[in-house]
Formats: structure tokens, sequence, C-alpha cells
């Protein structure tokens, strides 16, 4: 594929936040919580016939109300391509030698009872590749089927804005590499070109779902051992091996700031690449103009 420089657009209705209502309340929470709290270290410490956490040495040390964050990513890939092809004609008439189409002399050949013209082609090609995916924003191993069930079964609303101290956790998927992952994969998928006139790709969707959940650390005094019980706000599911995230966004986020993408991102997209990308739309023209005032 000959070598041109692809556009990434962003459109500027993409970037949106969700947030799902709680379905359980914390006093129901921490009840499943307590059930499960002996849980909470480990396997080998159930099992351990001799020294094993008890009602009395199981303590609950502190509680978490935060939202964690999934990812719904959309993009479309279109590319505008020529692609050089040889188009084999039946030939049925036993007795021809050779073709002339439009001052073009084509020699049939023979196999057997067969016979062929090869006529040499340029196909205009137009081409979309789709990109649709709900992404975990902590990269956790959790299905996709899991946040579309959310999705149909729960409530949820969309926000401008989450106030400071929402106990927002802190994406170790966030934006941009949500944006890059999304890129690598439409630009993974081979497109058979002689040369290429057109190649972009526009994100429809970079929505942020966040997802209340409770998370009940515990200690075990006589094992000096901490665990943690997490119970999901929208199912009442719980987690016996529970995190403790102690990275939040501990700053107001707004839709706007889910826009933001860095300076960067052009050269990141496709490291080493021979593509070159630029970065359209709303927030990147805004830029630079308040980088040239």
């Amino acid at each position: 594929m000959a070598t041109i420089q692809q556009e990434i657009l962003i459109k500027d209705e993409a970037s949106k936040i969700f947030l799902f209502d709680e379905v359980y309340t914390f006093r129901a929470a921490q009840e499943q919580a307590e059930k499960k709290k002996l849980n909470a270290f480990g396997m080998m410490a159930k099992l351990n016939p001799l020294k094993r956490p008890k009602e009395d040495t199981v303590q609950l040390s502190r509680i978490d109300r935060r939202l964690e964050p999934f990812w719904h990513i959309e993009a479309v890939k279109s590319v505008d391509y020529d692609c050089q092809i040889t188009y084999q004609v039946p030939v049925h008439n036993p007795f021809v030698q050779s073709i002339q189409i439009e001052g073009e002399t084509y020699e049939v050949t023979r196999n057997k009872e067969k016979a062929r013209i090869d006529i040499p082609a340029l196909e205009s090609c137009h081409r979309k590749i789709y990109y649709d995916r709900l992404l975990d924003g902590l990269k956790r191993d959790i299905r996709a089927e899991v946040f579309a069930s959310y999705a149909e079964k729960y409530k949820f609303e969309e926000i401008s804005r989450v106030e400071e101290g929402n106990n927002v956790i802190e994406p170790l998927l966030p934006q941009q590499a949500a944006i890059q992952q999304a890129c690598a994969v439409l630009n993974s998928e081979a497109v058979n070109a002689h040369d290429v006139h057109k190649n972009s790709i526009v994100f429809e969707k970079l929505y942020l779902f966040l997802v209340p959940v409770f998370a009940f650390e515990f200690v075990w005094g006589t094992a000096d051992k901490t665990g943690v019980i997490e119970v999901n706000g929208l199912t009442g599911d719980v987690i016996e091996n529970g995190e403790w995230y102690k990275d939040k966004i501990n700053q107001l986020l707004t839709r706007e700031m889910l826009v933001d993408i860095s300076a960067d991102l052009a050269g990141e997209l496709i490291p080493g690449g021979s593509i070159a990308v630029k970065v359209v739309g709303r927030l990147a023209d805004s830029q630079r103009a308040t980088s040239n005032q």
C-alpha cells in the first residue's frame, strides 16, 4: 500500500460520560460483605484447619464507595483506493485465437478444453472497517458481554460532570490508550491496494461509563492480614478477592476533559509505522489557536 497521511477524526459529540444508578444500597452491600468476610483472605486461609479466620478475629477496617470505569468505543475506518487486478474472462468459441477490445488485442490461452483471456484492470474501491467494543477501564479480564448486560438491564444517565470526591477510579486504560488500541485494530485489517487516495478513522463514540461498586476492607487481627470484599452496586454480585484502588481522579471530571487529546497522540498512534497521522477536530483546532495567542 502506498504511504498516505491518515486522518484521525474525533467527532465533537463522541465523548460522553454516563453514570449508572445504584440498585443496591450501602447498607445492603455491607450486609453482603459481612456474610463473606471470612473469605476475604484467600482459599488457603479458608481451608487451613489450624489457623483460619473466625468471626471474632476479623473486623471491618474501612469502606469505599467508588465508581469503576469502562469504555464503549465505536469507530469506522474509510479507505478510498485503487487495486490492480487481472480479470480472467472465459472464451467459449473453440476456434478463436485472439480478441480485440477497444483497440487492445488479448491472446487466448487454452488449457485442455478451457480457454480464456487475461484483462488487466484497475479497480476503484471504497471500503469501511468497523470497530465497536466495550473495554474495561481497569484492564481486568472481564468479558464485554458483562458490560453490555449492565447497559441493557440497569438505568444510567448522561452527565456533563462528576464532582470532585466521587471516588472515580483512575482508568488504567485511559482514553488515549483506548483510541490507540482501536486504531491499531482498524489498521491491522489488510487492504489490498495499489494506490490509496483517502484513509481516515472517525470516532463516533468515546463513551465513559461509571459503575458504582462498594469495597470493604477487613483485617484479620491474629494473622496480621487484610482482605477486600467488593459488592457490585448494580447486580449485588460479591467478589471475595477484591482490590483496594488507591488511585482516584481527585479533581472535577467533565466531558471536555475526555476530549483532551495530548499533542503527542499523533506520533503515538502508530509507533514506527509508515502512515503519517494527524488529529483533526474541534479540540485540536482550539489547542492550536490557543498556542498561537
